[in-house]
């Protein structure tokens, strides 16, 4: 009896050290897994590429008409999509609105006429291409056509406008999405836009800015009635204080009045933010776009 009971012990302590060194092994690929994770997110994004690639080929077709297009088009864009893209050139250095030029005389592009008795707390916003017809088929498709590998030609884009403007920032924030909007649209098109300019960029995205209040949709609203509509939407979450005196860039798809962005702004300026750069794929503006060059 005395050597069973001596046999039952014994492997009840083998069974409980057999635990605890699977326990050990079990922690120990943890800690390496943890240490991989970077590693991981890179394979994940190798694969993430791979499968769009494979379900939207690049340089196929055209993003914008589907038209087949050569290899060496720029954007996977037709030449003639291309050229009815207004890319903005001389805008005003601070909402970023083009400047007409109506006239053989260049205009004095600090001298904004949108700007003029309007308080911005943003110290700069930039745009990339002019709001028309073309450009808002591209956005269109891509918000609410689910066509969310648009993101990477817009991100790239943004990217080489960052570099023709020498912007640069500590961190890239976006936008955000009320939650009932983003349940029922499946995703947040600013972003997707901020996570590959990211890829291209190496700033890091911060998912800091959450839109409490489900505001109506803004498109036929007038800059008063959206300013109303907007008014205490926004609160910032940096229990880390990663933002303060940084400097951001906030990424948004459409910059019309400026009144979101304006808003998200005066809350980062709380905190104290820096410097705010609003990133903007189209802008909004009250007649055509004319070049200085197109005037020549």
């Amino acid at each position: 009896m005395k050597t069973i009971k001596n046999n039952i012990i014994k492997a009840y302590n083998d069974a409980i050290k057999t635990d605890i060194e699977k326990v050990s092994i079990d922690n120990k690929k943890i800690k390496n897994n943890i240490e991989n994770m970077d590693d991981i997110k890179s394979i994940l994004k190798g694969f993430k590429d791979i499968i769009l690639d494979f379900i939207y080929p690049k340089n196929i077709t055209c993003i914008i008409c589907d038209n087949p297009i050569k290899l060496t088009n720029t954007y996977s864009m037709c030449k003639d999509c291309f050229k009815e893209l207004n890319f903005l050139k001389d805008a005003c250095l601070k909402c970023g609105k083009p400047i007409i030029n109506h006239n053989l005389e260049y205009e004095d592009i600090t001298d904004c006429a949108y700007c003029r008795q309007r308080t911005f707390y943003f110290d700069r916003a930039i745009s990339c291409i002019e709001y028309n017809k073309t450009s808002k088929k591209m956005i269109l498709d891509f918000k609410y056509k689910n066509k969310t590998y648009f993101c990477r030609y817009v991100a790239q884009i943004m990217s080489e406008k960052m570099e023709l403007e020498n912007i640069i920032a500590d961190y890239l924030l976006f936008v955000p999405l009320h939650k009932k909007r983003l349940r029922k649209r499946g995703f947040n098109q600013s972003e997707k836009i901020a996570q590959d300019l990211s890829d291209i960029t190496g700033i890091p995205v911060l998912n800091c800015i959450f839109r409490e209040k489900n505001t109506k949709r803004l498109y036929n609203l007038n800059r008063f009635e959206r300013q109303q509509e907007l008014k205490n939407s926004f609160i910032i979450k940096d229990d880390e204080n990663l933002l303060h005196n940084k400097n951001v860039i906030l990424v948004d798809d459409i910059f019309t009045t400026g009144s979101t962005s304006n808003e998200i702004s005066k809350m980062l300026k709380l905190i104290p933010v820096q410097k705010i750069t609003v990133l903007a794929l189209l802008t909004r503006t009250a007649n055509p776009y004319v070049s200085f060059e197109q005037n020549n």
